[in-house]
């Protein structure tokens, strides 16, 4: 009996002993597969895995700082008195039209034509009047006539917004289809044959075509023999070659298609159409409320009083008034100027050159009486707060 309990213990451990053998080969296999992710999560041991590459860090010391001030100082103040030169140089006439007056022929009584609108808001007239400006001195060269236009957000997210870029680049199917972010200008109630409405698409559309600027200008210079010699203005060229040639073209047709409610005409009675140099300048859209946009350039007339550009002397401005600005309490001008290798008349760039060199001299005056007074406690400092542990090699870090 006890021979057979000892022959069935020893036939049940050489049944456990591979069951064992394998569950050991298990756990030798999981801890190698441990090891080989160990192993591959590890960085390679390069320079740039390990963090052992060169490093340089500019040691910020008053004999590098201070110079550095007094160069930059010395260096924006003279280029700013120069910038502030040249546009002081600049010569610039500014006339004020906004209160344009004209003599009514029914009552016989002199009005102003921001009068006349307010009282006819809704009538789409054209007021006619002028104003006289003199001219101190000759603006010789190439003169530009640009107009003013005060207190008129045209960087309102809306309004910017407004239009269908597509439909100005003469895309055939975007005249009829045209993009909603032209609401509320991008159909217009148009009377059919039957003395009903069709909403037609307009073109362009949008805001800011539809409050597109329309006042008209001539000037007229009286000479020395009191006769009044009209002044050329040339409307070619005042958009950018950019705009022109890359985001404004015609459409094969302007069929299916009417103007927008302010505006009088189709653009296809318009010069140019949606080419048109003064419509690509206006939907340009203005960053500030205060804004100027070309208008005009001065024609250089041989052989006349014109012949270097304006010369000196009593002008008439005479403005077919027909935009009004009085509902946002805005202003209108027209600025007759000349202009420099910066451009036009800007002082902001030469102040700013001055005011930033100036303060960094002060900067650098103050920062050298402090170094004269306190320079050496000042680096004693310094070297006590970076201590030996400034010394620590990369090395150290190379097994992580």
């Amino acid at each position: 009996m006890a021979e057979l309990r000892e022959r069935q213990t020893a036939s049940a451990k050489s049944a456990a002993e591979p069951e064992n053998s394998n569950s050991t080969a298990k756990v030798n296999g999981h801890e190698e597969e441990k090891e080989e992710k160990k192993k591959t999560n590890k960085p390679a041991n390069t320079a740039f895995k390990q963090q052992r590459l060169p490093a340089w860090q500019p040691i910020l010391t008053a004999g590098t700082v201070l110079p550095a001030f007094f160069i930059i100082g010395i260096i924006f103040v003279p280029l700013g008195a120069l910038f502030l030169v040249t546009s002081n140089n600049v010569q610039e006439k500014e006339v004020d039209y906004t209160s344009c007056t004209f003599e009514n022929t029914t009552t016989n009584e002199t009005t102003t034509c921001k009068d006349l609108f307010d009282s006819q808001p809704n009538m789409g007239i054209t007021c006619r009047c002028a104003v006289r400006f003199e001219l101190d001195t000759a603006m010789e060269g190439e003169v530009y006539m640009l107009y003013k236009l005060t207190n008129y957000y045209q960087n309102h997210r809306r309004y910017v917004n407004s239009r269908d870029d597509l439909q100005l680049l003469g895309v055939e199917a975007s005249q009829t289809d045209v993009s909603t972010d032209c609401k509320p200008y991008e159909r217009r109630d148009v009377e059919n044959a039957n003395n009903g409405t069709d909403p037609i698409p307009v073109a362009p559309c949008g805001a800011i075509a539809n409050s597109l600027f329309n006042d008209t200008f001539n000037i007229t210079y009286l000479d020395d023999g009191n006769m009044f010699e009209p002044v050329l203005l040339n409307g070619s060229g005042i958009a950018w070659d950019s705009d022109r040639t890359t985001k404004f073209s015609n459409p094969p047709s302007f069929d299916g298609t009417t103007h927008p409610p302010n505006w009088q005409t189709s653009i296809q009675n318009v010069s140019g159409g949606y080419q048109n140099e003064d419509f690509i300048v206006w939907m340009r859209t203005a960053a500030l409320p205060t804004f100027r946009k070309l208008h005009r350039k001065v024609v250089i007339q041989q052989g006349t009083v014109f012949d270097k550009g304006l010369p000196k002397g009593n002008y008439t401005l005479s403005i077919d008034y027909s935009y009004p600005v009085h509902m946002f309490d805005g202003t209108k001008s027209i600025v007759l100027t000349t202009t420099s290798w910066l451009g036009g008349k800007n002082s902001f760039l030469g102040i700013a050159y001055i005011v930033t060199g100036s303060l960094c001299i002060l900067f650098g005056a103050f920062f050298l009486l402090i170094h004269i007074k306190h320079g050496h406690s000042t680096i004693a400092c310094i070297d006590t707060f970076r201590g030996p542990t400034s010394m620590t090699r990369v090395s150290e870090f190379e097994d992580i």
